[in-house]
């Protein structure tokens, strides 16, 4: 399955929340690589990434999103202009019932989000990463290419 084209049919189906939190999308690569993958599996992941952004993401800013081919794998990033992540939190991110507070109420989430991304990732053979964009955060989800 193309890759860009499932995260594009997500940004569809989160097209409320992020037009009622003003945030636009700017896609910096969009290449037309496949995976093989459990589609709805796959389509949860991201889309969990892409709630956890807009949560994270001050109000009428810009998600930048990118699918890019890096040797035998796809990689999907997402970067959000949010407060990001302290350092000590970094490396707990995606770990089951782990949670940083959301910038706009303060309130936590379940920490599952991340954590059912991480499995995804690691069911298909791929992988789940963090790191500061100052400001904001980049996760980067990578997975086998097929073709």
């Amino acid at each position: 399955m193309a890759l860009a084209a499932l995260v594009h049919e997500q940004l569809v189906m989160l097209a409320a929340p992020l037009a009622q939190r003003g945030l636009q999308t700017h896609w910096l690569h969009e290449d037309d690589g496949h995976v093989e993958a459990d589609r709805e599996r796959l389509a949860m992941a991201i889309s969990n990434l892409l709630l956890n952004a807009i949560d994270f993401a001050p109000e009428g800013s810009t998600l930048e999103l990118a699918v890019q081919r890096d040797g035998a794998q796809l990689a999907f990033t997402l970067r959000d202009f949010g407060p990001g992540v302290p350092d000590f939190a970094l490396p707990r991110l995606g770990e089951r019932f782990f949670s940083t507070p959301r910038p706009r109420d303060g309130a936590k989430g379940t920490g599952l989000g991340l954590a059912i991304v991480r499995q995804v990732a690691s069911l298909h053979g791929g992988s789940l990463s963090f790191e500061p964009a100052g400001p904001g955060l980049r996760v980067c989800l990578r997975l086998p290419a097929s073709r």
